[in-house]
């Protein structure tokens, strides 16, 4: 067919022909991929807590985030439309801990395990999370994304531990270790 006749085919005549060559296997043009994030995707990696639903506290960790959302693993049990709760301890001098409510929009194939789930993409419900815990989450992912060399020395000073008195488990200050969900300073590592 000639590009003069194409010109002259009405839109949805056109579409229709290009469905029927990608079905037949023939030639078609490629369309460009869409990026459907509503902000830039920046690699951040950060120990934190999850929980799937109502299940138990597990230690994960974010891979990138974004304004509106953020890739953790493991991924566990979890399932696309689940309630998903991060609880980010303090960062000293960027945020204190705070907590973000969102939904699992998709789940991340391993590539080297088919079958496998690596990780979940989370995009943070903003109902749902106060708006506090939305503006750190701002001022921790703008410090990050502003100070990279940073990001390196994040884990120094910290250590993993559990509280013996409500028995939260994550990072604390090696100096003055204190739980941020009761204020108990007896902490174990872990």
């Amino acid at each position: 067919m000639s590009d003069q006749t194409k010109k002259q085919q009405p839109e949805s005549v056109r579409r229709l022909m290009e469905m029927g060559r990608r079905f037949l296997g023939g030639e078609a043009k490629q369309q460009p991929a869409v990026e459907r994030r509503a902000g830039k995707r920046v690699e951040l990696s950060l120990a934190v807590q999850a929980r799937v639903g109502e299940g138990e506290w597990q230690t994960a960790r974010i891979r990138d985030v974004n304004l509106t959302g953020l890739r953790i693993e493991p991924a566990g049990d979890a399932r696309p439309g689940q309630t998903v709760t991060v609880q980010f301890d303090g960062y000293p001098g960027v945020a204190p801990a705070f907590s973000l409510v969102g939904r699992v929009s998709r789940l991340i194939a391993d590539p080297n395990e088919p079958g496998d789930v690596l990780a979940m993409a989370i995009q943070v419900d903003r109902a749902a999370t106060s708006e506090d815990a939305r503006k750190n989450y701002r001022l921790l992912v703008l410090h990050y994304v502003r100070h990279r060399p940073l990001l390196e020395e994040v884990d120094k000073g910290y250590f993993e531990g559990r509280c013996t008195s409500c028995g939260w488990v994550g990072r604390v200050g090696q100096r003055k270790p204190q739980c941020p969900h009761c204020g108990g300073t007896k902490l174990e590592p872990v």
